[in-house]
This record gives C-alpha cells, sequence and structure tokens, in this order.
C-alpha cells in the first residue's frame, strides 16, 4: 500500500514537472491547436478551451515567446471563447451568474498588447477585430453585474470598454461605444464606481459630464454630493446650476434636502421640503425629514423657554408630519423613532429647569410639577421606543432612551435590562433578539 501511495504521489509530481518544464514555443503551438479543436466542437471539446488557457498561459512566460503578436493575440481568441461560453448560458438563462466574468478582460488586455507589438497590416487588423468583440462581450457581462448589483466588478468590465473604445477611436476605427451613447456609458459607470467606492474615479467622470454639459440631472446631483462630501466650495453651484436647468427634477431637489439638512438652514429646507412633498405625497421620508426640521426648531425654542408658544407649535407640526409618515408606512423606524425623540427632548428641558429651582415651598411645589410633567412626556415617548427597539433591538439610541425611562419610572430591572443590552452593542456583541415584539 505503502510502494502504490509512493508511486501514485511520484507521478504526480512528474506530472506536475514536465507541465511546467513545457517549452513555451511549443506551448504556443498547442495553445493554437487546442483552440482549433474546441471550435471544431465545443460541445464535445470543452477540455481543449481547458488545455488552450494552461498551454497559453506558459507561452505568455517564455522570454521570445511573450514578444511575440501571436501569442497575445492567440490569448485573447482564448479568453473571448471561454466568455462565450458565459454568454451563451446567459442569453438561455437571464439568470446565470458568469462562472469567468474575468475573461473579456483578459481577452481585451491581450488584444490591446498585441496591437501595440504589431508590425504587419493583418496582425494590427486581427487585434482590433479581437477588441471589437471583447467590448461587446465586456458590455453583456457588465449589464449583468449591474443587474446583480456587483458595481465593483461592472465598473471593471465597462471601465475595459472605455479603454477599447479609445484605442479603436485612436486607430481611425468604428467606436466600441457609439458617439450616441457615450455619455450615459461614463454616467453609468461613474454611477458603478461611485457604488464601489470608487470616488476619485467617480468624481472625474462626472465632472467630465458635467463640463460636457450633459442633459442629465443625475450629472449635476451626483457631482454636487461629491463636491459636496469633499467640502469642495464649488458644490452650491453645480446644485444651483442643475435646479435651475432641472427645476422639477426630485433628485436635485432632494440632494438640495441633504444640502440645507446637513448646514442646519431650517428656513430654506422648510420650503424645499413642502416642495418635495408636493412632488411626492406618499414619499414618508420627506414627511419624517419635514418632521426632524420642527423638531429642531422647537427644541431650540425650548431650550430658550419651556413654555415658548412658538416652541410649541413648531412642536405639534413636528408631531403631525411625523405622525403622517408612519400613517403612510407603519414601520417607519425614523418616524417612530423621532416621535419618542419629540416627546423625550421636551422632557429633558423640562428637568433640566427642575434642576435650577431653588428650595423654597414655592420651588419645591414648582419641582414637582414640573417633574410630574416631565414624567408624562416620558411616559408618552415609551411606547415609541418599544416599538424601534422591536425593530431594531441593537439601535443605541433606542436603548439609551428606554433605560433612562425605566429608571424615571423606577422600574429599575428593566433599566438595568437595557443598559445591559446597550453594554452589549458597545463590546460588539449583538442583541439575538428584540426585548419587545411588534
Amino acid at each position: 500500500m505503502k510502494k502504490l501511495l509512493f508511486s501514485l504521489l511520484a507521478l504526480f509530481v512528474f506530472a506536475n514537472m514536465a507541465f511546467s518544464q513545457e517549452d513555451p514555443d511549443k506551448a504556443l503551438s498547442k495553445a493554437g491547436r487546442a483552440l482549433g479543436s474546441y471550435n471544431l466542437d465545443q460541445a464535445n471539446n470543452s477540455d481543449k478551451l481547458k488545455e488552450a488557457i494552461d498551454m497559453i498561459e506558459i507561452a505568455t512566460t517564455g522570454a521570445e515567446t511573450k514578444e511575440k503578436v501571436k501569442t497575445w493575440q492567440t490569448r485573447g481568441e482564448i479568453y473571448n471563447s471561454l466568455a462565450d461560453k458565459d454568454i451563451a448560458s446567459m442569453t438561455i438563462n437571464p439568470d446565470f451568474v458568469p462562472e469567468n466574468p474575468d475573461a473579456p478582460v483578459k481577452a481585451a488586455d491581450s488584444f490591446m498588447k498585441a496591437l501595440s507589438m504589431a508590425q504587419k497590416k493583418f496582425e494590427t487588423k486581427d487585434a482590433l477585430k479581437g477588441m471589437r468583440e471583447s467590448a461587446n462581450k465586456l458590455s453583456m457581462i457588465g449589464n449583468n453585474q449591474i443587474k446583480r448589483q456587483e458595481y465593483a466588478n461592472a465598473y471593471t468590465s465597462l471601465q475595459k470598454v472605455l479603454e477599447v473604445d479609445k484605442q479603436l477611436r485612436a486607430q481611425g476605427e468604428d467606436p466600441a461605444i457609439p458617439d450616441t451613447d457615450i455619455n450615459n456609458h461614463k454616467y453609468v459607470l461613474a454611477f458603478c464606481a461611485k457604488a464601489a467606492d470608487k470616488n476619485d474615479r467617480a468624481a472625474e467622470l462626472f465632472k467630465e459630464l458635467y463640463d460636457a454639459k450633459v442633459n442629465e440631472p443625475g450629472v449635476y446631483a451626483q457631482y454636487f454630493n461629491i463636491l459636496n462630501a469633499n467640502n469642495d466650495p464649488n458644490a452650491i453651484k453645480v446644485l444651483e446650476e442643475g435646479r435651475a436647468k432641472f427645476p422639477d427634477d426630485t433628485e436635485i431637489l432632494f440632494a438640495e434636502i441633504n444640502y440645507y439638512i446637513q448646514s442646519q438652514q431650517y428656513d430654506i429646507l422648510e420650503q424645499k421640503l413642502k416642495e418635495a412633498i408636493s412632488k411626492e405625497p406618499n414619499n414618508p421620508s420627506i414627511y419624517t425629514a419635514m418632521g426632524n426640521v420642527y423638531m429642531n426648531l422647537s427644541s431650540q425654542e425650548f431650550a430658550k423657554d419651556r413654555k415658548s408658544v412658538e416652541g410649541q407649535k413648531h412642536f405639534d407640526q413636528s408631531l403631525s408630519y411625523f405622525n403622517k409618515a408612519v400613517e403612510i408606512d407603519p414601520k417607519q423606524f425614523d418616524a417612530l423613532y423621532s416621535i419618542g425623540s419629540l416627546y423625550f427632548n421636551k422632557a429633558v428641558e423640562q428637568i433640566k429647569y427642575a434642576g435650577t429651582l431653588g428650595m423654597s415651598k414655592e420651588d419645591q411645589k414648582s419641582y414637582d410639577e414640573v417633574i410630574k410633567d416631565a414624567n408624562k412626556l416620558m411616559e408618552s415617548a415609551l411606547p415609541y421606543f418599544q416599538k424601534t427597539e422591536a425593530m431594531d433591538p441593537n439601535d443605541m439610541n433606542t436603548l439609551i432612551a428606554l433605560s433612562e425611562i425605566y429608571a424615571r419610572m423606577n422600574d429599575f430591572e428593566k433599566s438595568n435590562e437595557f443598559k445591559k443590552r446597550l453594554q452589549n452593542v458597545k463590546d460588539n456583541v449583538p442583541n439575538t433578539s428584540s426585548y419587545f415584539k411588534m
């Protein structure tokens, strides 16, 4: 048995040594013959395509063969054939996931290398033809990747199409991407780059589209978002241009809303949100955003005067918008949490005020009344935080609020429970289930 095992092992080692010692020039010839055999009968000769890949990769490492146009032309043709297998399966089954998505990328790179080395007319012609074919395959693979939200892979595929297109144009050939589609291709590529956290490349592409005055509102909205994230002073200029050019576009409108939320320009924000509501009356997120505007305004007023009439007015407006959001979507987490915060924050202002009262009989009477009101507000907040905890048992703000509310209610058992759950989150040990159930 030991002898048999040793023999098999020795055979395996010998086979690998033989393979690794394959002469690169012979490997190039074998790769071409194997590809030819595969093309003659693809259904029965799939092993020949594998052989072609193995042989051509040896050829690309040879000191002489790696300098031959034929090596890279053959490599491109082999990987185009491999890509065709995926594309054929995608044609039959739109849900098919490509098994070799990098095959057309390798093909395109090989043809471009062949083109850079070409000396004869036919070599140039063959390389250009292969590049065009690989670009078509890359487009199909890239669209498939976008469909499956594989944006980083889609970026790689579509970026390579753009590179091939540039080379074809430089050679005076018909482009891989028609002039009428080039800006759309760049827009999709920029979107994929942004989704794949390639922000520098996304900014570069959106700038190209912006400078070209492309008639697409998303260009202005997305380019603004990138500039704004980098605190670029030109961001607002881009946004204003887009707004002037596309006054009815909601993507630009929402970019504006986010900008004014960040800069806390609530007076302008209020108008923008009202405009957004008129355009999308059934979008709960807009009502939630509007509720937060009024909540911030009410907090500012109550911080100055706990009995502020203006503060109460904003409080009521805020509550109305949050309730509208919940009416549209009963599981709108942000709206439910915000209602709880609205009551909770008002209670906090009451408690702060109570802490400023003296020890006189009159002050103590006021203290009791204020604390009583604060506790009622906490009780009003409680059911909303219970709902958000049921939806997300690891939301830290919810857990903090529940712990504090139960402590004020002298329910220390529950208060400690939520302190413990909060500590779990801080220790990166997620709570596996919620305490409350919807």
